[in-house]
């Protein structure tokens, strides 16, 4: 009985020990795990103003162009603080997606809460005073779906996907987000999206008016330029006023624009000189009528 005893205590003794070894081996690979180094950020890339055209470009094609919160609070920042002459705003992204949603990886050593579909993401694009265009290739997930959503304007290659996978990952969508998905999808097609998974193909996209235009990928940042050279040229007054007064009926925010519309009928204005120069130009026909 004391030689079965012995053997016991013995035995005991060693299950402690590998409970041991493996409790300081499970911590080790835990440590290791949360130390593991964040890859870097989405770079952001700006161009000089040229002609009143300010081009933002997302550079993170390695990793699909995530977006993490020092990238949102850069593009905000240029969006809300754009270069002097700046009147239209495009914003790029290096291929092969456009943006494949917020970062993870950032997430998962944060607070994912402060970063993932948070209530004041891209505010500034939604409030800005500037027209905003955007190019959208390969996948468009998420918070990058968000982000193109608050452009003005869309551009898309022919194989551009939009999803948002809320459901899928276990996220509560944020209710700023799902309003904008809906001002501008539609209940229907956001209840798809955010319920079952649906996705939505460029095709269906230019059908629905979400894309104004579909282009080869290698035409997306050309005909956008093109566009936007052709908003700069007209009155800063006048673009800024209708964009605010068709954000105010699309449900994108909620102002007062009663008096936009009489502010420009003031005297000397962009209006006034059009005007006077239209009646110039008649007058000057009518002296001297082409044979």
């Amino acid at each position: 009985m004391a030689t079965m005893s012995r053997f016991n205590r013995s035995l005991s003794v060693m299950q402690t020990r590998v409970s041991t070894q493996l409790r300081r081996s499970t911590r080790r690979l835990r440590g290791r795990r949360h130390r593991v180094p964040n890859p870097p950020a989405t770079a952001v890339v700006v161009s000089g103003v040229h002609h009143g055209v300010f081009e933002i470009r997302l550079d993170g094609g390695k990793r699909r162009n995530v977006l993490g919160r020092s990238t949102i609070d850069r593009v905000e920042e240029l969006v809300a603080n754009p270069p002097s002459g700046t009147k239209v705003i495009v914003i790029t992204a290096s291929p092969p997606d456009f943006c494949a949603g917020y970062d993870l990886m950032e997430a998962s050593s944060g607070d994912p809460e402060t970063l993932i579909a948070h209530e004041d993401n891209f505010a500034p694009l939604r409030r800005s005073a500037l027209p905003i265009l955007v190019t959208l290739q390969g996948n468009v997930i998420g918070g990058g779906l968000e982000l193109a959503l608050s452009a003005d304007i869309r551009i898309a290659s022919p194989e551009t996907t939009f999803a948002i996978p809320a459901s899928q990952i276990g996220l509560v969508y944020s209710e700023a987000g799902i309003r904008l998905i809906i001002s501008v999808l539609g209940e229907s097609v956001a209840r798809s999206m955010f319920l079952a998974g649906s996705q939505l193909s460029a095709g269906a996209a230019l059908a629905q008016g979400v894309v104004l235009d579909i282009v080869g990928r290698d035409q997306l940042r050309s005909r956008a330029l093109e566009l936007a050279a052709s908003i700069a040229s007209g009155s800063s007054f006048a673009t800024s006023g209708n964009r605010k007064i068709l954000d105010v009926v699309a449900g994108r925010i909620d102002e007062a624009t009663s008096d936009l519309r009489l502010e420009s009928f003031a005297a000397r204005g962009d209006l006034d000189h059009y005007i006077r120069q239209f009646v110039l130009r008649r007058s000057q026909s009518s002296k001297h009528p082409s044979p």
